[in-house]
């Protein structure tokens, strides 16, 4: 069965973080990514309007513990008694969700409840953790797990069928346009293993990627190649640019100037390049590539 797309109109913007309805043999419904604490009633509207009450919900995959992929789980598990799958690295922060809060306060300040909303924790019975190959049964509705670390060390790609919801390894790309960009924010970014991650969806086979941040799109291996070849490229940047003595500001500006010119290239408009810059900070980016060149540096020590 294929999945819906639900707009979860964050922060009253369209096309910003979506969660995937999927229709359970069974009855009822799963949903691969459900959003944040703040973005319920509209999760619940798209629901309503897919023919489909959040009683019926059976199962909610996540694909890494960030508040827009799994701030809501806690609140949907309790409200429904659904159960909810996640990586083992990941399991942890769903039960006791203060330690990924703690961290989330000092980057949004007061802005914290307005972006995110509350995130409850996932009572102990009904959470559960994947290994990587397993596969889950949820009302008749198959779903595998794959570990596909590199945006996130506790990060899953879930395969239903011929479509794989990508969470951030997959990358952002808004609908409409093939252009694709690697979320780079800190503190789990990982180059090589992102890498190895994508050689891993690519030898899936799959038909159409479920791109949290936005839409279903087909054409998987031109926007993998995408995906990795801009990837790449900023890593390049990074390395030169912090091995020259640059810091985040620096890196930041040549990441803009860098994107400006490929966005140009590929015939993005202003509205739609303004859309990506939202949806994904290139300051966020800057910072992440800055951790992990870090972490690198002190390896080769």
């Amino acid at each position: 069965m294929q999945a819906r797309t639900i707009d979860l109109g964050f922060q009253g913007e369209a096309e910003v973080i979506a969660a995937f309805l999927v229709p359970a043999p069974e009855g009822g419904f799963v949903l691969l990514e459900c959003g944040p604490g703040s973005t319920v009633p509209a999760l619940v509207e798209g629901i309503e309007a897919a023919g489909f009450e959040l009683g019926q919900l059976r199962g909610v995959l996540v694909t890494h513990v960030h508040l827009d992929h799994a701030g809501a789980a806690g609140e949907l598990a309790r409200r429904t008694g659904a159960g909810v799958w996640v990586h083992p690295r990941g399991a942890r922060h769903l039960a006791d969700p203060e330690r990924l809060l703690a961290s989330a306060r000092k980057i949004y300040g007061s802005a914290m409840n307005m972006l995110w909303g509350t995130m409850e924790p996932v009572p102990a019975p009904q959470l559960h953790v994947v290994e990587d190959g397993e596969t889950v049964e949820i009302a008749g509705l198959r779903a595998t797990a794959w570990h596909t670390p590199g945006h996130a060390r506790h990060h899953v790609a879930w395969q239903v069928g011929a479509e794989l919801a990508t969470g951030d390894v997959g990358g952002l790309r808004i609908p409409g346009q093939s252009y694709v960009v690697p979320p780079t924010p800190p503190p789990d970014i990982d180059i090589p293993v992102w890498r190895e991650s994508l050689a891993k969806i690519r030898g899936l086979g799959v038909d159409r990627l479920l791109v949290t941040h936005f839409g279903i799109h087909d054409g998987v291996e031109a926007h993998l190649d995408q995906l990795e070849g801009r990837l790449l490229r900023w890593w390049d940047l990074a390395e030169e640019t912090l091995g020259m003595g640059g810091d985040v500001g620096t890196l930041e500006a040549l990441l803009v100037d860098l994107d400006d010119a490929e966005m140009a290239r590929a015939d993005v408009g202003s509205a739609a390049r303004g859309h990506y810059r939202a949806a994904c900070p290139m300051f966020m980016n800057a910072s992440g590539l800055v951790r992990a060149w870090t972490v690198a540096d002190d390896l080769k020590g």
